[in-house]
C-alpha cells in the first residue's frame, strides 16, 4: 500500500490517528504526535514507554472500594474490580494503542465472565491479549487455546478421550481463525477437538481438576490419560495429531490471515477493504509470519487509511467514546470513578468482561439507540461539568 506523504502533517491527520490508534487525547498529546510527522507517530504509538501509572493489582482496586463503601446498602458486583481496573487502565495507560488491541482480542476471542466464574482467569486472559497482541498470531491462538477462561468458557475442560467436546474445535474454525466460510468440514472440527482431548486447567482442587474454583489463580495443564492419541486428518494433514499440530495448521491456513486482517480493518479503518489493499497484507502478512505489529504499521501509515472517506467513519463502541472523552479532558479517575465508568459502559451497551455471546459484540449501528444515546449524552454531561459517576448504581 502507498504511504501517506503529506505536505504537512496536520493537527487533523495526528487526531485521526490517535482516535484510531489509541483512544483520542488532549491538544497537547494530539500536537506531539503531530511534530513528529506521520512515520515516527506511528512508531511511538507502537513502543510507547512502559506502563508506570495503572493500577497493579485488579483485585486491590475491589477491596478498595468495598473498604470506602462501608456501611452503604449499595449493591456491589463482586466482580467489579476487575472490571475497574481496566476501565482505569484504558483512561490513564501511556499505551493506547496496546490497550486498543487488547479491547479487539476481547471481542474477537469472547468469553464471559458469568460463565467462567473466576475473575483471576479473565485478568490472566487480558494480560495475555497485552503481552502477545503485537505478537505472531499463532503464537497467540496456541496460548488462547491454553487459557484457562478459554478452556472453561468453551467446555475444553470437560473434552476427554472417547467423548470429545466439539466447542472450541468449532469456534477455532469459526470465529477465532478461518471463518465459516473459510473451507473446513464436519470431520475437521470433530478430528480437532479429539486433538485437544486431555487440555485442561488446574486450580486450587487438585485431586479434580476440571473442576472450577474461582478464588484461585488456574494454569493450564495436559492430562495425558484424557488424550486420544490415535491418527487424524485436519485440513487435509494427517498423522498423531496435537493440540498444538491444530493451531499450527489452521492458523497457517491461506483463510486465516484474509479473516484476521479483513476483521482489524473493520476495527482500525472502515468497514470496507478493498481486494488490491487485503492482497497486499495478505503477502505481509506471510512474510512477516503473521506479525500483528507489522499489519498494523504498514495500515496506519498507508494513504488508504487518511482517506476522506475512512474519517470519521466508524461508530465508537461505548468503550471507546467513553475512554476517549475522559482521555481528551485529561479527566483522572478515582477508584470508585472507574467503576462509575463502567456502569456508564454497560448502560450504553457494552459490559466489559461480558460480551453477549462466542461471537463478541457486533458494534456498527447495534451501539445505536434512543436509549444507549441518551446515555452518551448523559456521559458527556457528566465529564465536561466535571461530576464524573462516584459508584455503581
Amino acid at each position: 500500500m502507498r504511504e501517506y506523504a503529506p505536505r504537512q502533517y496536520t493537527f487533523s491527520d495526528a487526531a485521526h490517528l490517535l482516535r484510531r490508534a489509541g483512544f483520542a487525547g488532549p491538544t497537547s498529546e494530539v500536537e506531539a504526535l503531530q511534530k513528529l510527522g506521520p512515520n515516527l507517530a506511528v512508531e511511538r504509538l507502537l513502543y510507547a514507554s512502559t506502563d508506570d501509572n495503572t493500577i497493579d493489582n485488579p483485585f486491590n482496586l475491589m477491596s478498595l472500594f468495598l473498604e470506602r463503601q462501608a456501611g452503604s446498602k449499595a449493591k456491589i458486583d463482586p466482580n467489579a474490580g476487575l472490571s475497574g481496573w481496566w476501565v482505569h487502565r484504558l483512561a490513564h495507560s501511556s499505551q493506547p494503542l496496546k490497550e486498543k488491541l487488547v479491547l479487539f482480542w476481547h471481542g474477537h476471542f469472547a468469553t464471559e465472565l458469568q460463565k467462567v466464574d473466576n475473575p483471576f482467569a479473565m485478568q490472566q486472559q487480558n494480560e495475555l491479549f497485552r503481552q502477545k497482541g503485537l505478537g505472531r498470531f499463532a503464537d497467540l491462538m496456541l496460548e488462547v487455546a491454553k487459557n484457562p477462561a478459554m478452556l472453561r468458557y468453551l467446555d475444553n475442560n470437560r473434552n476427554v478421550k472417547g467423548k470429545p467436546n466439539e466447542n472450541f474445535a468449532r469456534e477455532l474454525v469459526e470465529l477465532f481463525t478461518i471463518g465459516v466460510h473459510g473451507g473446513y468440514t464436519e470431520h475437521d472440527v470433530q478430528e480437532s477437538a479429539r486433538a485437544f482431548t486431555g487440555w485442561t486447567f488446574q486450580t486450587g482442587n487438585r485431586d479434580k481438576p476440571e473442576e472450577n474454583d474461582r478464588f484461585t489463580n488456574p494454569t493450564f495443564v495436559f492430562n495425558k490419560k484424557n488424550f486420544d492419541g490415535g491418527e487424524k486428518t485436519y485440513l487435509g494433514q494427517s498423522g498423531k495429531l496435537t493440540g498444538e499440530d491444530i493451531v499450527r495448521i489452521v492458523t497457517a491456513h491461506p483463510s486465516t490471515a484474509k479473516f484476521i486482517i479483513t476483521k482489524l480493518w473493520k476495527f482500525f479503518v472502515g468497514d470496507t477493504i478493498s481486494p488490491n489493499d487485503l492482497a497486499e497484507l495478505t503477502a505481509l502478512w506471510n512474510s512477516s509470519g503473521g506479525e500483528i505489529a507489522v499489519l498494523l504499521r504498514a495500515i496506519f501509515k498507508s494513504e488508504v487509511f487518511y482517506a476522506k472517506s475512512n474519517r470519521h467513519a466508524l461508530i465508537k463502541s461505548p468503550v471507546e467514546y467513553a475512554i476517549g472523552m475522559l482521555r481528551s479532558s485529561s479527566a483522572r479517575l478515582a477508584l470508585e470513578q472507574s467503576l462509575g465508568i463502567w456502569g456508564a459502559m454497560r448502560v450504553m451497551g457494552q459490559t466489559l468482561f461480558e460480551p453477549p455471546n462466542v461471537k463478541g459484540w457486533d458494534g456498527g449501528s447495534d451501539w445505536v439507540s434512543d436509549t444507549t444515546l441518551l446515555n452518551r449524552l448523559n456521559l458527556v454531561g457528566a465529564v465536561t461539568q466535571r461530576r464524573l459517576p462516584a459508584q455503581l448504581r
